[in-house]
């Protein structure tokens, strides 16, 4: 055998024991303690229903849209224009879960943020809001989101989200 086989069979051997080392479980890694860091938030499930109706609406959407990239006799400005408007509900899916996350950093229990034809809007669930914590939303809503005209914030308890 020669010396270069030899040693790529030996490093081969050496990464195969490296990955089952530390795939294994042990009890060391077992008792290692949890570490939560931040506030523990809990995603309420109205807000959820929400997110999931536009989540729905497009995923609709983007059918259509894939509908008309894989149509043969669909023309090529048609195709781009889907390619293009598919682009963009990716990121602005994408932008939305990003404020939720960004809004609810603040100190917020759950958040809802949604851009329509005529702004944004967010939903807030706190007990107490202000004027401030307003602007301090409205703020980062601004400065993370491209397309944001208009921004709408509203604060909702609990409560009031589960009467409606």
């Amino acid at each position: 055998m020669k010396k270069n086989q030899f040693a790529l069979i030996f490093l081969t051997v050496i990464t195969m024991l490296a990955v089952w080392y530390f795939k294994s479980p042990t009890s060391e890694k077992e008792k290692d303690p949890v570490l939560v860091v931040g506030n523990p938030t809990t995603r309420t499930e109205e807000l959820a229903s929400m997110r999931e109706a536009v989540r729905t609406e497009r995923s609709a959407t983007l059918a259509t849209l894939n509908n008309i990239i894989a149509d043969e006799g669909a023309t090529l400005a048609s195709k781009t224009s889907a390619i293009q408007q598919k682009a963009e509900l990716s990121s602005l899916n994408e932008q939305e879960a990003l404020l939720e996350t960004k809004v609810m950093n603040l100190g917020y229990q759950d958040a809802f943020v949604h851009h329509t034809s005529s702004g944004v809007e967010v939903i807030v669930v706190s007990n107490n809001s202000s004027a401030t914590s307003a602007l301090d939303i409205i703020h980062v809503i601004y400065e993370t989101f491209d397309k944001a005209t208009s921004v709408v914030v509203n604060f909702k308890t609990l409560e009031e989200l589960k009467s409606v």
